[in-house]
């Protein structure tokens, strides 16, 4: 792709809130809320328009509200721009759709979030545990997990 063809931001918004689900968020002129529906297409959109890396994925629980809000940065390489979606999924059935057949980078972003918080992703093709190991139980990031100190004692001193 050459400098003359990436999206400007104008250009990517006017296209962005042409897709069914997607709505600009007021006051900003990079950041979107998707529908779960639209969050696909809205990802195949920006690739095609130059946001060719999946700079991060992660989520905040709003346990109050009773949601997990999903944040997908998806940078372009091209004129330095960064476009935020943003999904909110009930806490009662956390799972998105996953990225992996559009960005190869969600696979490993998306398994990170699936560790600290337990939101799924359909159609991962190896969602597992990344960084807590296969025995653990729960989700350290979520606000109502408890600690059970008694059970994981970490490193200690063997004497």
């Amino acid at each position: 792709m050459t400098n003359n063809e990436v999206k400007t931001k104008a250009q990517v918004a006017a296209a962005m809130t042409k897709i069914a689900g997607v709505a600009a968020i007021e006051g900003t002129d990079c950041e979107y809320t998707v529908e779960a529906s639209a969050l696909i297409q809205a990802a195949e959109y920006l690739l095609g328009a130059g946001y060719e890396f999946l700079a991060d994925i992660t989520a905040v629980d709003y346990l109050a509200a009773g949601h997990f809000r999903l944040l997908y940065q998806i940078a372009n390489y091209h004129n330095g721009d960064i476009i935020t979606l943003k999904l909110d999924i009930p806490r009662e059935a956390a799972e998105a759709d996953s990225l992996c057949g559009v960005y190869a980078a969600a696979n490993w972003l998306e398994r990170e979030v699936y560790d600290m918080f337990g939101i799924k992703f359909a159609g991962h093709p190896d969602l597992r545990r990344i960084l807590m190991w296969d025995g653990y139980e729960g989700w350290p990031l979520r606000k109502d997990f408890v600690q059970q100190p008694n059970k994981y004692q970490g490193r200690r001193r063997l004497d």
